[in-house]
């Protein structure tokens, strides 16, 4: 049987919310629903918080998840790559066959987008499964201005005139889910050079907390729910 870790990213700074990665959610703090989503799966024989802060270490583990040790400050910053916080880890653990990096500020994963991941990984003998979902605006319709706000470069695709229906699908990353061999992670290879497929999250559940607005309306939709 392989084995699967699962790793969750959970710094202390946060410049859009303080201390966004605990702030009250529906009355539970933002990282319970990811370790939530992830116990219910099923699937992880591990689950660890990778994090630089006590406060949110002991949340952590309130709700059933591993925090091994501390990682430091030089690479838990504003500007700090999660992939180094992934790296830090792996490389202080023993080896699983499969990793999943989950971000906590993703509350509306389920534990079913995380088996659907998973049976993609297998089916497909993929590297690499990235949940994705459709944007909320149609993205070729987005432009840019120019300096003086003049809109004569903003359609470069011509797409002027276009109805709605005949625009191809296309799709975002939602950051939610990144799951697959332990060799991406620990190599830090490209995630999607790989042999990567897309998992389609639905546009709901995707909702990435970045500021308070996101956060109303994850509330809102929980509270639906």
């Amino acid at each position: 049987m392989p084995s699967f870790l699962c790793i969750i990213p959970a710094r202390g700074g946060s410049k859009g919310i303080p201390n966004k990665n605990i702030i009250d959610l529906n009355g539970f703090p933002l990282i319970f629903y990811s370790i939530k989503s992830a116990k219910k799966s099923n699937i992880f024989d591990s689950i660890i918080v990778s994090t630089d802060s006590k406060k949110i270490a002991t949340i952590a583990k309130r709700y059933g998840a591993e925090v091994p040790f501390l990682r430091p400050k030089e690479i838990s910053g504003d500007k700090s790559l999660v992939e180094d916080a992934i790296f830090y880890t792996l490389e202080r653990i023993e080896e699983y066959d499969y990793v999943c990096l989950l971000q906590p500020t993703s509350p509306l994963l389920t534990e079913e987008d995380l088996k659907n991941s998973l049976n993609i990984l297998f089916d497909k003998k993929a590297d690499m499964v990235i949940s994705v979902s459709k944007p909320l605006c149609n993205i070729d319709l987005i432009g840019k201005l120019g300096k003086d706000g003049s809109m004569k470069d903003f359609h470069r695709n011509n797409v002027y005139g276009t109805l709605r229906q005949d625009f191809e699908d296309k799709y975002v990353l939602n950051g939610a889910i990144y799951f697959g061999k332990w060799d991406i992670f620990y190599r830090k290879k490209n995630y999607y050079a790989q042999n990567s497929y897309g998992y389609i999250m639905h546009e709901e559940r995707s909702i990435d907390i970045d500021n308070f607005l996101d956060l109303e309306l994850a509330e809102f939709l929980l509270k639906k729910k």
